[in-house]
């Protein structure tokens, strides 16, 4: 479906940051937000899952035993950014219910986009093996993330987790401005950290790939996006469906790639209201 952009398409459509100029200034907020967050709220900070440089996760205990689990992965097209710029999520997630777990992962090009989807898996399951001690449920995770974290949140969809893990502990999915097949990596400048060959870009494109885990999805993506970025959204909902998943589509109007983050933090918007009724399920 890309065959007649140039270069200038795909950087047009698929490089967030050269849509939304002030993309800085957003983050720079956010990473204030999340920082003032950490100074108000009980929480164990940087705590190991894995030999990774970057292999650490922020745990923030629920308010009440065996309640649901919300694991949030970060975006940043694989190679920049940190947990430390969306912790502002979780205090309204505290507040609805739920205890959270923030990941890191080790990013390109110091480790393969195959590796940081094995090091997101081998957090999921970390998560779980440490719910009870965050007053969570082991299984009632909610898998969740933005930008290339939601790419990385949907690999987990369609992960073959094991018999001894099963796969019904994910009770659901948030994934929010995601890129969900690949094939535009090779044709920007975010090729020079994340290579992917052919090969890569099949069997690491959520797209291309068959959602084994059977829990609600929701994809939600920012009115005021590229085109062709909304259209991977779209796209990818409509795999969902194919698939036979339930999965619901929100398209935020007024929202651009770093503005939507905002929205999973507050109570009384759309976005928020659907992840608190998976948190509920």
């Amino acid at each position: 479906m890309y065959e007649t952009l140039n270069e200038a398409d795909f950087a047009q459509h698929f490089m967030p940051r050269l849509a939304v100029p002030d993309h800085e200034t957003w983050l720079g907020e956010d990473f204030a937000l999340s920082a003032a967050m950490r100074e108000r709220l009980p929480h164990r900070r940087n705590v190991r899952y894995g030999p990774g440089p970057l292999q650490v996760i922020d745990l923030f205990p629920a308010k009440a035993p065996n309640s649901p689990v919300f694991v949030f992965i970060h975006g940043g097209y694989w190679r920049a950014l940190s947990k430390d710029h969306f912790g502002f999520i979780a205090e309204p997630l505290l507040d609805a219910g739920a205890a959270v777990a923030m990941v890191d992962y080790d990013l390109c090009p110091a480790v393969s986009l195959a590796t940081v989807v094995e090091q997101v898996a081998q957090a999921v399951a970390w998560v779980r093996g440490q719910a009870r001690g965050i007053n969570g449920d082991p299984d009632h995770l909610v898998i969740a993330g933005n930008s290339a974290g939601a790419h990385l949140a949907a690999m987990m969809l369609s992960r073959d987790w094991n018999e001894a893990d099963g796969a019904s502990f994910i009770r659901g999915a948030v994934l929010v401005t995601g890129i969900y097949d690949l094939a535009p990596i090779p044709h920007i400048q975010v090729r020079e950290d994340v290579a992917l060959n052919s090969d890569d870009i099949e069997r690491l494109s959520p797209m291309r790939l068959e959602p084994l885990v059977k829990a609600p999805v929701l994809v939600a993506v920012g009115g005021d996006e590229p085109d062709l970025w909304i259209g991977q959204s779209a796209h990818y909902h409509r795999r969902l469906i194919d698939a036979r998943m339930e999965a619901e589509f929100m398209l935020l109007p007024g929202h651009h790639h770093f503005s939507i983050s905002r929205c999973l933090a507050e109570p009384d918007g759309r976005l928020f209201g659907a992840m608190r009724r998976l948190l509920a399920s």
